[in-house]
């Protein structure tokens, strides 16, 4: 009986850490096309839908605009609540 009453704290905690890191693949902060290499965003800029994300780093000096997608694989634009891109501190 004493190792039932321990093993269902035990189970509990199992699944919550094991919750805890189930769907980490579906959040990203974005990614964008720098010059020809995938590159991951350090922040999320887009923070609902509407629009379809782009960002502008504030120090380059070219003034690009990057279109924000949901994957390494560039195919599926990110929404936004913006259709003006956000800006960036930084340079690309």
């Amino acid at each position: 009986m004493k190792k039932s009453k321990i093993m269902i704290p035990v189970m509990t905690l199992g699944l919550a850490v094991g919750l805890a890191f189930a769907n980490t693949a579906s959040q990203s902060n974005g990614w964008i096309n720098l010059n020809g290499t995938p590159t991951q965003l350090t922040t999320d800029p887009c923070k609902s839908s509407g629009s379809e994300c782009s960002v502008i780093y504030q120090d380059d000096p070219q003034g690009r605009v990057f279109e924000v997608f949901t994957d390494i694989s560039l195919n599926t634009r990110k929404p936004s609540g913006s259709a003006t891109p956000y800006v960036i501190p930084g340079n690309p």
